[in-house]
Formats: C-alpha cells, structure tokens, sequence
C-alpha cells in the first residue's frame, strides 16, 4: 500500500515537471491577460466633440462652425402622405471635403428617412428607400453650377417635398433634378421624425454654414408658394403661418442666446444644442458602425488590433490540451468579448461593436489553432 503511493506521488512529481513554463503558469497568464483587458476597454473613451453651434449676430440664425448639431426634443411627422421642409440657410463649403449633413430626421429605430446635404459644388438628397445603406457614395446629387448658385454668401431657400411621386429638391422656388422616386410617404404612416440639424455620428465632416429659419408641413407646398417663399423670406415671421393647420412646425431661429430654441407653432417640440454631440443615429450595442463609410480608415486597424489581442488568449487556454480545447478557446472568446461589449455600451465615449465580438473570437480561434504546431496531450 504504502509503496503504490509512493509511485503516485512520485508519477505526479514526474508529471509536473514534464510541464512546460506556459502551462505551469497558464491560469496567471490568463488572469493577467483578463485584468490588461478590461483596463484597456472598459475606461470611459475621449470625450465627444464640443458642439460647434452658435447663434448669428446680428440674428436670427444659426451658425455652423465646426462640427455642430441641434436636435429636436420629440418627433415631428406627417401622417397625411405628403411632406414638406422648408429650410432658409447661407450654404457652407470647405474645400476637399465630403458629403456635408444640413438637415435630417431620424426614427426610433435611429434610420433617417430623409436628409440633406452639401458637397463643396453641390446639394444632396438621402432617402431611406432610395438608399437603404446609407452609403454616402450612393447619394442622389445636383452641382451648384446646374442650379445658378454662383454668390458664396446669398441666403438660399432649400425645399424637400415628398409624396406619391417620391421627394424633390427645390432651391429658390424651383424644382431641380435631384428626385428620390422611392422616398414616398405612406397614407396613415408617420413620416419624419426627430430633427437634426448639422453634424451625425455617421459623417462627422463638419457643414460650415448658416441656417436662418425651418418650416415644415404636412402637405406638398403649391409651386406658387415655394415661389414667394424664396423671394420673401421675411414671411416666416408672419404669424398669418401660424393658422395654418398644415404647419406642424416654424422655427425662426430669432432667441439669440441660451441653448434651446422654440417652435413658433404651438405644440411643436423645441430644438436644444447639446453642449457636447451625442450619437442619436447609430445604436450603441452590438452595432455595425465600423461598416459605415464615415469608418471605412479606421475599421481595419479596430479588427487587427483586437485579433491580435485575442490571439495570445486563445494560444494560452488550448496550449498542450486535447483537440476540443479549440471549441473552448473560441466559446471563452467570445464570452468573455461580449461581456466587454455589454459593458462598453453603457460607458460614455465608448462603442459595442458586433464587428469588435466577431474580430475577438475570431482572434481566439486562430490562436488556439496555432498550438497545433506544437505538442498536444
């Protein structure tokens, strides 16, 4: 009896110091792997930008300098099939540059229905039918040179009107050719949403223009009144819109000071200026923002850098251990990823990546793999 213990003990002996120094050592190599992890991504990130905005002087007016934004406090949509958006501005222009956003709506489910923008030589118009991606390079255009815009610093009159036709750009009281034939408002379907104007999180290149009034209505605009509209742009400030029941909402834009600005309409939501931009076009848990144009530099380097940081994990955890270790390294990846990215979705400047969860356990999975080069138990 005592002998057989002896060659147990003696066997485990043995056995230990046939161990190799990763194995020896694997469980504090893995918690220091764990601890260096969660330093590394669970910090809050840098802070979001300082909103650029600021009120014209003399007014009424906005300026947008830099990335800037303002947002509507509750949605504004038209259920009556038809849409129109009137927006008075001076067009902004940095030379080189990309698709600019002026003005935009976004739903609940953080998809913007409509937009508009400025490239440095023309407008564009964005629907969500018309361009399901978002992918600025799919945006519908028409060049400055097209519509007569030759003065850098006239004030403009810019027009969206959407209906059974689908939406059209007008500018300055005239249709132009820039059309979204599939953007077509449903009869009894809410179309619109939560204002925006300026800069999203989708396209941070900053619009350096100025916007000098918004309306918006629940019905196509006559030709005849986008007409006198644009030539006297002083009648937004009549309050004989203000009968008008198809106005849902008028902002004039004339409070010169504070943070917020109010809707001449009665009961339409109020416009507020984040000191800070917040991110109200892209979900935040387990998103694909990395694919959105605006990240197409940065996505390469976020999936090398977090499939190299997961690599080492799953090396360690299969290193020396049967074929479904590799299962285990992989499921453990992945766990443990998705644990980060639940977290990071609830801490300020930081971003739940699905492609950062795919990229981790793909890392894990390839460095498990890599120990099949070595010797296996």
């Amino acid at each position: 009896m005592r002998s057989g213990v002896e060659r147990k003990v003696h066997e485990a002996r043995a056995s230990r110091r046939k161990r190799d120094w990763l194995e020896r050592h694997r469980r504090v190599l893995i918690a220091t792997f764990v601890v260096m992890v969660l330093i590394a991504t669970l910090f809050p990130g840098p802070s979001p930008w300082r909103n650029g905005i600021r009120w014209l002087d003399p007014g009424p007016g906005l300026h947008f300098k830099g990335i800037a934004q303002a947002l509507s406090d509750a949605p504004i949509v038209s259920t009556t099939g038809e849409f129109t958006v009137e927006v008075f501005l001076v067009k902004g222009f940095i030379a080189g540059k990309g698709n600019q956003e002026i003005i935009s709506f976004y739903d609940d489910q953080l998809i913007r229905p409509l937009l508009i923008g400025q490239f440095p030589h023309g407008f564009i118009l964005r629907g969500r039918a018309d361009n399901p991606s978002g992918d600025a390079r799919r945006d519908y255009y028409v060049g400055l040179g097209e519509l007569g815009l030759t003065s850098p610093d006239a004030l403009q009159h810019l027009a969206v009107t959407a209906g059974e036709k689908g939406a059209r750009l007008h500018v300055n009281g005239r249709a132009t050719p820039l059309t979204l034939p599939r953007t077509i408002p449903g009869l009894g379907e809410a179309f619109g949403g939560r204002l925006m104007l300026g800069s999203s999180n989708t396209g941070w290149r900053a619009w350096l223009g100025k916007i000098k009034g918004i309306a918006i209505w629940n019905r196509i605009l006559k030709a005849s009144d986008l007409q006198d509209h644009a030539r006297f742009p002083e009648r937004v400030y009549d309050d004989r819109l203000l009968s008008d029941e198809s106005l849902l909402a008028l902002y004039r834009l004339d409070e010169g000071q504070g943070r917020r600005t109010r809707s001449a309409r009665p009961g339409a939501p109020e416009l507020f200026f984040p000191d800070r931009l917040i991110r109200p076009t892209r979900p935040n848990f387990l998103s694909f923002y990395t694919f959105d144009p605006a990240d197409r530099v940065w996505w390469p380097r976020d999936v090398l850098l977090n499939f190299l940081a997961f690599a080492p994990f799953g090396f360690v955890i299969a290193w020396r251990r049967p074929k479904r270790a590799l299962m285990m390294a992989l499921v453990w990846g992945i766990a443990f990823s998705l644990g980060i990215e639940v977290i990071q979705s609830f801490i300020p400047g930081r971003s739940s990546s699905l492609l950062d969860l795919a990229s981790n356990g793909f890392g894990s999975l390839v460095g498990a793999l890599g120990t099949r080069l070595g010797p296996v138990r």
